[in-house]
């Protein structure tokens, strides 16, 4: 019966070592390149939006088209000090870990990429999907926005073949609808 009990408690210690991390939900402020870490997406939400929504659900994989819309809504808020340009994850189907991006003003130069960064850390060669919100977004295989790339113009619940797990770089790029004009 020890010999039992044993087994037990090292099976339950095994299971518990070889768990799956807890999903991290942060926000990046591609400007300054600072990143904060919260316990729940609803927590990074509210963060990134400087208090303005803090009804989000607790994990990204439930983002809706209310809450996009309300997201993309945000940065035109008077004194907003971020604009929220996407999301990030590290699992298909807007699963695992969540990046959100902000930015003081979001993609509208009219005049293409607005941004690149470099994914560091747990977001480099592991994203999967996205959510676009005022920006669309590229990815590259390689630092410093080189090698293969891929566009996304809209949210997308697997980055493909090409791109899944190996995305080392990316840009924010002006969606048309956010383009000034030259005139």
């Amino acid at each position: 019966m020890a010999a039992a009990a044993t087994i037990l408690v090292l099976g339950t210690a095994a299971a518990t070592a070889n768990a799956a991390p807890a999903p991290r939900n942060c926000v990046l402020n591609i400007d300054s390149g600072s990143m904060q870490c919260y316990d729940t997406f609803q927590e990074a939400v509210t963060a990134s939006t400087n208090g303005r929504i803090a009804d989000a659900p607790l994990s990204a994989k439930h983002i809706d088209q209310k809450l996009a819309d309300r997201l993309k809504g945000s940065s035109g808020t008077t004194g907003a000090q971020a604009v929220q340009l996407g999301v990030i994850y590290t699992d298909s189907n807007y699963g695992g870990s969540a990046l959100v991006l902000t930015g003081g003003s979001g993609c509208q130069s009219g005049n293409g990429r607005d941004a690149q960064i470099n994914l560091e850390g747990i977001w480099n060669n592991s994203v999967s999907s996205l959510t676009t919100l005022t920006c669309w977004l590229e990815l590259w295989d390689a630092p410093n926005a080189s090698g293969v790339h891929q566009e996304y113009q809209q949210s997308t619940s697997y980055v493909g073949d090409a791109m899944n797990d190996r995305a080392s770089s990316m840009g924010q790029w002006t969606s048309p609808w956010l383009r000034t004009s030259s005139t």
